[in-house]
């Protein structure tokens, strides 16, 4: 995996998918045809597509990413740009089971203390 505009080199596939900017920035190189290596410069590279964008990120395949909200087509550069502002699910799903249990435990004391608030009020 290649940035094409950064430092450094890029990334290993195996890692997690390193920030995603709101431009096309990351490619796919290729280095060997039929057994034989090949350099090749970035004016070759393909960009990733959208859909390997927001896989990178975590989102699966049933996520709808070419369509708005509103049910308007979304352009390719809107797609690139939207995934470059999201949060990767498997993220945002560890934080939200991490927290959980304090909302939890927040939202019964929460009720316990207005049950014995009202029940002070009519006593």
């Amino acid at each position: 995996m290649m940035k094409y505009y950064g430092q450094g080199t890029g990334q290993e596939l195996g890692e997690p998918m390193h920030t995603i900017p709101t431009l096309d920035r990351f490619g796919l190189v290729t280095v060997e045809v039929d057994g034989q290596s090949y350099v090749i410069r970035d004016i070759a590279m393909r960009m990733l597509t959208p859909r390997e964008l927001y896989r990178a990120q975590g989102f699966p395949d049933s996520y709808t990413i070419d369509r708005g909200a509103d049910g308007r087509k979304l352009t390719k550069a809107e797609q690139v740009r939207m995934v470059g502002n999201s949060v990767c699910p498997p993220i945002a799903a560890a934080l939200a089971r991490a927290n959980v249990p304090d909302l939890i435990a927040r939202d019964e004391a929460l009720r316990h203390v207005s049950r014995g608030t009202a029940r002070a009020g009519v006593a």
